[in-house]
């Protein structure tokens, strides 16, 4: 199994902030360092920007706010090791000379880049929802992204190429090896949960260590199983499959989820917006999306897998066992016993 050396990095954007500023400290040297845009009206700061991707340096903090993998190549469509998220943290302390590496991350996107078979587009549509999760009510073919969002948390799929070419992102050097089928899978986590998840904040040098990085790893591929994934097209029905007036009711309900997140829709659109309010209306509420979850239910168990989803689940997991067992940020089994269990 080989992966194309022009995928994308793990880490991207992220928002450090910097509190803990050096003996010495002068906000007007620091934003020198940077290309300024401009200074704060009340004469206590102002912004400017490294490598393209914005600081904010005050007389209390310093922060950064970017694409860790455009600050080095202007794109985000290459592989970034941990050894280059280090260097790219380090360069930016160095050149603006506070400690950046002893930043708190706020916030931080997970991703990676999948060569896929069909257009990103086939893949959305077979995304229906994450439990307690709000799906994006533009998603498929209005956007060509579908997202959803919980509290600090949002994944998120997309069709990279189209983006890149949209901003003008693309690498001058092999842009003609890229595949025109990138869909990118993509996990953005806000302060409260990053302290979730590694019981307490983590700063910028922690970015590289093996058990952060392991720990968003397993976070990001948690997230992809939790995803419920549409079986095959239910237009592909046979009429065999309906058994009874019911199925046929069922069938009518996933035909019309496939074109609209129907759980969704009835909740945030028709039930919360309902103009004459009763105290009923949270049992019917229930019942209709009692109905469309046993109408789901009976979709995966009469209609197979669907071959989009088994090639995206494939690429992942395949993906994951390249990223353990032979890229350079991978883990022997004893190293993988000696960090976590030092670490727990």
């Amino acid at each position: 199994f080989y992966i194309h050396s022009n995928l994308t990095a793990m880490y991207d954007k992220i928002k450090l902030m910097l509190y803990d500023l050096p003996t010495g400290y002068n906000w007007q040297t620091v934003l020198q360092r940077t290309v300024v845009k401009d200074y704060f009206a009340n004469g206590t700061g102002g912004k400017g920007y490294w490598h393209g991707r914005k600081v904010i340096v005050t007389e209390t903090y310093v922060s950064f706010e970017g694409s860790l993998p455009k600050c080095l190549w202007g794109h985000n469509t290459r592989t970034m090791s941990l050894e280059d998220t280090e260097r790219c943290i380090m360069m930016l302390s160095e050149e603006l000379g506070v400690p950046m590496y002893n930043a708190e991350v706020e916030s931080l996107e997970f991703a990676h880049n999948f060569e896929m078979s069909q257009p990103p587009i086939s893949y959305l549509r077979k995304l229906s929802g994450i439990k307690k999760f709000i799906p994006n009510q533009w998603s498929g073919e209005r956007s060509g992204t579908a997202y959803f969002d919980y509290e600090g948390t949002r994944i998120k799929f997309y069709d990279k190429m189209s983006e890149a070419k949209k901003k003008r992102e693309l690498p001058k050097v092999g842009r003609n090896s890229l595949s025109n089928y990138l869909l990118r899978y993509e996990m953005t986590l806000g302060i409260d949960e990053l302290f979730e998840l590694f019981g307490k904040g983590i700063t910028a040098n922690e970015l590289w260590d093996k058990y952060v990085f392991w720990k968003l790893v397993a976070e990001w591929f948690g997230y992809y199983e939790d995803i419920d994934k549409l079986p095959d097209d239910c237009w592909d029905v046979e009429f065999d499959t309906l058994k009874s007036a019911k199925d046929f009711d069922k069938w009518c309900i996933c035909i019309a989820n496939e074109g609209q997140n129907l759980s969704y829709y009835m909740k945030y659109i028709l039930f919360k917006n309902r103009k004459n309010r009763l105290p009923e209306d949270r049992i019917l509420h229930t019942q209709f999306q009692k109905r469309i979850q046993e109408a789901i239910k009976w979709q995966k168990e009469h209609f197979k897998t669907s071959n989009l989803m088994e090639e995206l689940t494939s690429k992942i997991e395949k993906y994951l066992v390249w990223l353990l067992e032979q890229s350079a940020d991978g883990m022997s089994i004893a190293e993988e016993h000696r960090i976590f269990s030092t670490a727990c």
